[in-house]
């Protein structure tokens, strides 16, 4: 859930219990960089130092911070640090290269092009990947150019799947795949992302900030909850994307409460995708769906990859 204290650059620990200081300290230093502000007193009170050291701990954790250090206590900081957070990131350094020659070379051999804004865009997103998945766990894939093809490139497929100014849900997004990139390329798209992880979702938040995106945001919730207020709303989504967060049957379970008449859903999967299919069947005609697979290669690895694409009408 949002942080439901004031943004304001301050934050007292003293009426929060313990166990909950961990999510709120991250999710409120996210929101004050959403806010645009860089500079924020928590206050925790001296005492034995227990709290301090606790709070210094996460604080060495998380990527949002640059620096922090004891206020002093002229400055009203008795039992209180003072945490200063990164603000908009410099384009990755040279060993980031390889990654961007990758992500050129293959958008090419997909037939896609790649404009030097969104390569910029693409490697800022690898470089804070990286940065978090220290402890959110976002990705197992970690060296440039595996960034590149099997998340960044491995997306671009679906891109020109996407009927123009379509409002696009990604389930499980994780990591921000494949939502974040199909923004990138499709700026007319209305881009929601969900994820059932805190630390995910604080992740994706903090990278749409960091690109500077618009009319995208991501969510920190379970579909079941996002169904109960799409259909309350009456606003479904015209597109579902996700990349493997469940097995089709599943998919189709959690995505149809949330899809539009008409509409489509695309799931992202390996290349042996006919037991998937076979145990999903029932559901899909039940449903109305028709089911049509569309396979790949990503172009440097050879790696082969399928897109499962539901439609229904």
């Amino acid at each position: 859930m949002p942080v439901k204290i004031p943004i304001e650059g301050v934050l007292d620990l003293h009426t929060f219990l313990p166990k909950d200081i961990p999510s709120l300290v991250e999710g409120y230093l996210t929101e004050c960089l959403e806010a645009r502000i860089y500079s924020v007193r928590i206050i925790h009170g001296k005492g034995k130092g227990v709290q301090r050291n606790r709070v210094h701990g996460l604080l060495k954790k998380l990527a949002v911070v640059a620096s922090f250090s004891e206020a002093t206590g002229s400055g009203g900081g008795w039992g209180a640090t003072i945490v200063e957070l990164r603000k908009e990131k410099e384009l990755p350094s040279p060993r980031w290269a390889d990654f961007c020659e990758c992500l050129t070379e293959g958008a090419r051999a997909l037939g896609t092009h790649l404009d030097p804004a969104q390569i910029g865009q693409f490697a800022l997103h690898a470089r804070e990947l990286v940065e978090w998945n220290r402890f959110a766990n976002l990705t197992a894939v970690t060296d440039a150019t595996g960034l590149a093809e099997r998340l960044f490139l491995d997306t671009l497929p679906l891109v020109s799947l996407v009927p123009s100014g379509a409002r696009v849900l990604d389930i499980g997004s994780g990591g921000g795949f494949p939502g974040l990139p199909i923004k990138v390329m499709r700026p007319d798209l209305d881009v929601h992302l969900v994820d059932a992880s805190r630390k995910k979702a604080n992740f994706l938040r903090h990278v749409i900030r960091t690109l500077g995106l618009k009319d995208i945001q991501a969510r920190h919730m379970r579909t079941e909850a996002l169904a109960k207020e799409v259909q309350a709303m009456g606003s479904p989504y015209d597109v579902i994307v996700s990349k493997a967060a469940f097995k089709l049957d599943r998919l189709v379970d959690h995505a149809l409460p949330l899809l539009h008449t008409p509409g489509i859903i695309i799931a992202m999967k390996g290349i042996a995708v006919e037991a998937e299919l076979e145990r999903a069947q029932e559901k899909i005609w039940a449903a109305g769906l028709t089911a049509q697979v569309r396979g790949y290669r990503l172009p440097r690895s050879g790696i082969e990859r399928s897109l499962v694409i539901l439609v229904k009408t």
